[in-house]
């Protein structure tokens, strides 16, 4: 039986530890389950002769939509309240900020015990999973509306960046038309001048 083909790809930002490959290799699966490619990761799906930050700066553009799978890496503590959490990795916040400021829609996928920061939930929803088969069969149907309304908001942007390429090669073709009109009206009111003048000196020679 033959593959599906996909429906978008996805820049995966995640931990490249040991410790945290099942629970991203988890992610992944439910991603091709639903026909969406993962990609792109710097040190996983991409390498390049330059700096880590450079080669996600190019590489999330590239993509539909950005996968968050946050794992714990620091154990971290609030000097004021004393609380303590395991937060994500400083990269995978980089990623998060670099694929909302390219407008990118942002999928999360939490480790239980992690701890997301601020700026996550403020930008998008998230699913905390905790590896376990029977939470991943009882957080299905959400799962399945999470990444649904995330192709949906992909299908929009493309569908609006297509419709405004196509508005913007009107506008071109209808300005260099416009310009070949001007000029062709321009010589079209000079040629009379000439003409009359051709006749004047005729008349004088005469």
């Amino acid at each position: 039986m033959e593959s599906q083909p996909y429906l978008a790809n996805a820049f995966v930002s995640c931990s490249l530890r040991q410790e945290d490959k099942p629970f991203t290799d988890m992610v992944e699966k439910i991603l091709e389950r639903h026909r969406i490619k993962p990609m792109g990761t710097v040190g996983k799906y991409s390498a390049a002769p330059i700096n880590t930050a450079e080669h996600m700066k190019q590489n999330i553009p590239l993509v539909d939509l950005i996968v968050i799978v946050a794992t714990p890496r620091y154990l971290q503590k609030d000097l004021h309240t004393g609380q303590v959490n395991y937060g994500l990795s400083e990269m995978v916040h980089v990623e998060a900020g670099m694929a909302f400021m390219a407008g990118k829609p942002v999928v999360v996928f939490v480790q239980e015990g992690t701890h997301v920061g601020n700026f996550l939930p403020n930008i998008t929803e998230y699913i905390i999973l905790n590896g376990h088969q029977i939470d991943l069969e009882n957080k299905w149907s959400l799962i399945n509306s999470l990444l649904n309304n995330a192709y949906v908001a992909v299908r929009q942007i493309k569908e609006y960046e297509s419709s405004k390429s196509l508005g913007n090669f009107v506008m071109k073709g209808l300005a260099v038309w416009g310009g070949i009109k001007l000029v062709d009206t321009l010589f079209t009111e000079e040629k009379p001048m000439r003409r009359k003048r051709t006749t004047k000196k005729t008349r004088l020679k005469r």
